[in-house]
Parts: C-alpha cells; structure tokens; sequence
C-alpha cells in the first residue's frame, strides 16, 4: 500500500517541520509569544532563521513536549494533537514563519482546548514577532 500523504494538501511532510535545534533555540529566544488556557506558541519570521532556505514563505511547525509533562504515551498524545490542528488549519496561518508549540505546565490534552483558538493564537504570536509600528 503506497502512502502519497506529503503530496497532499493537508501533508505534513519534513520540510514543514521545525527539525534543526538551532531553529528550536531561535524561535524560543527571538520570537513572538502568545499562550491561551492549554498551549504557548512562539513564531519567528523566517527570513531570520537560516538564510539557506530557498522556501522562505512556506510555514514550519516545531513541537516541543516537556518530559514534565507526563509519560511517553501522554507526550506523544499531544504531539499527535497539535500536529493535527496545525493540518487542519495551516491554511488558514501567516506564511513565512517557524512556529514552535508546547503545552503550558499542569494542563491535560484536550482537542477541543487546542483546537478552539489555535488559529487565533498563531495569529497573536506573529503580530508579536513583528517590530512594533508605534501602532500600540
């Protein structure tokens, strides 16, 4: 059985994801921050990350899943779930920019927590990565 997922749509194939650490370190140090009741994203432009890539307005996506956070079966659950709210919704978020995601401290996995504002806090992370106009 021939799997075609990373030529679909909705795919998450590698190069959408977030792999190298330096990525990881500078997303978390220079980026935009936003959190709600269960998660906290971090995104950064990419034109700031590593100026080798030639795909700059495509969107990465990084998971990052404190060993604080539970077991193996209870890290993998979250990743599972904020993989998919980013598939269902990458369409719908800023082009250009590495996102990295972790679950806040204390909270159960839940798909209706990471789904309802996922969108809505991407959105709030990227228009914090930006320097400020003087608008605020």
């Amino acid at each position: 059985m021939s799997r075609t997922l990373g030529k679909h749509p909705l795919g998450f194939p590698k190069s959408s994801r977030v792999v190298r650490s330096g990525d990881f370190t500078q997303a978390l140090r220079r980026g935009g921050v936003a959190a709600n009741d269960c998660l906290v994203v971090f995104a950064l432009p990419r034109d700031q990350t590593s100026p080798e890539d030639a795909a700059k307005t495509q969107c990465r996506l990084g998971v990052t899943i404190p060993k604080k956070t539970g077991n193996a079966v209870v890290r993998n659950r979250w990743k599972r779930l904020i993989r998919e709210a980013y598939r269902l919704h990458q369409m719908e978020l800023p082009t250009g920019f590495d996102y990295v995601i972790r679950p806040k401290k204390d909270v159960q996995a839940s798909w209706k927590l990471i789904d309802k504002g996922f969108v809505k806090l991407v959105g709030r992370a990227v228009r914090r990565s930006q320097p400020s106009s003087g608008d605020r």
